[in-house]
């Protein structure tokens, strides 16, 4: 599994200081990161910035030592209550207030399955084809009065109390209590966001499935679209981390089956070949010339006709040659002029002989 696409965004939107905090540092991820963390200091706290900061550089870097089997819910919060710990000890060595928090969210990788844990009111989302598969529940007050059913979403946008958290990674308070989620099903093409509530403040769901399916178009610049939503509009500070997945494309059974009975089809057929071959070669009855000999004739027959060719061969040897034979003077003598024989072709035609003049001056009948 890897990475195609990495978007980010550290905006500090209508704050004087930003206490949202990306992990890895804005400009650093690559193709090959497994690991996300987004953070936001939570506002009225003291030192916000810093809570945020320690804690995601505190988990990013212990997760980097940790093997993958020992990733779950606990082993996270475990990893947050040494992150909280390291607030109370960075506050009291530059005697700083231990009133600082910070929420929480998480994404790692894991061959082709994906964690997501988070704490507090910055979200994960997974979408597929344009569709939010996953979407994690705020740890708000807003939030529970939803699932109550006392207001609804629209009501929450605006509720007096919707920056109220009831989880936060606070060095005051006790240990934090993350939640955790299993993503079994990661397929090519899927992505993954991670953001702190200032940069919902104006894009809704909608907006982001609508976004994503532009881009997959190749039809907007992505992170200047979202920027058009937030830019000297959203009242907090604004960070994501989004990233689209390529994965290796797995072979449903079907076609596995498929492709086995093909290749046993070719195996058959190969064989069956090899063995007509072999069947031609080696088994095929040889051909045998058949000697007729004719029914009146019989072997004596037969020898008795070679001993005479051997005496009538034995008596021309005797004979006188034919310049010996006695002729008259005046006999004249024929002489034997030879006609020249004209060519002919396949079929028995003569042929008349043509002669073709060669530029080096030199002839061919």
């Amino acid at each position: 599994m890897t990475l195609t696409e990495i978007y980010y965004l550290h905006e500090i939107g209508g704050k004087k200081n930003n206490e949202d905090y990306i992990w890895p540092v804005p400009g650093t991820a690559s193709p090959d990161d497994k690991i996300f963390i987004v953070c936001d200091g939570v506002g009225g706290s003291e030192n916000g910035e810093i809570a945020s900061k320690i804690v995601a550089q505190s988990v990013g870097t212990a997760l980097l030592k940790t093997a993958t089997l020992e990733i779950d819910t606990p082993f996270i919060n475990r990893l947050l209550s040494d992150a909280r710990q390291k607030l109370i000890d960075y506050a009291r060595l530059h005697q700083l207030s231990t009133n600082m928090a910070t929420t929480f969210s998480l994404l790692i990788f894991l061959n082709e399955k994906a964690f997501i844990s988070w704490c507090g009111d910055s979200r994960v989302y997974h979408i597929r084809k344009g569709e939010i598969l996953f979407k994690t529940d705020d740890h708000s007050l807003v939030s529970s009065l939803v699932k109550s059913g006392e207001i609804t979403q629209e009501e929450a946008q605006t509720h007096p109390q919707k920056n109220m958290l009831l989880k936060a990674v606070n060095a005051d308070e006790a240990d934090p209590e993350a939640d955790g989620h299993w993503i079994d099903e990661v397929l090519d093409g899927d992505y993954f966001m991670l953001c702190t509530d200032g940069l919902l403040e104006n894009i809704g769901d909608r907006d982001i499935k609508f976004l994503l399916e532009q881009n997959d178009r190749g039809s907007i610049d992505l992170v200047q679209s979202i920027q058009k939503f937030c830019y000297d509009k959203t009242r907090d500070n604004y960070s994501m981390y989004l990233v689209k997945v390529k994965t290796e494309e797995k072979k449903s059974p079907a076609k596995k089956k498929g492709t086995i009975g093909w290749l046993v089809i070719l195996l058959i057929l190969v064989l069956a070949a090899a063995a007509f071959a072999i069947k031609e070669n080696y088994f095929r009855p040889k051909k045998v010339m058949n000697v007729v000999i004719p029914t009146n004739i019989n072997k004596d027959s037969l020898d008795n006709a070679d001993s005479l060719l051997h005496e009538n061969a034995a008596l021309h040897e005797k004979a006188a040659p034919p310049d010996s034979l006695p002729h008259r003077p005046d006999t004249p003598v024929a002489k034997i002029i030879p006609t020249p024989v004209p060519k002919a072709d396949s079929s028995g035609k003569p042929v008349k002989t043509i002669t073709k003049t060669d530029t080096s001056g030199s002839h061919i009948n």
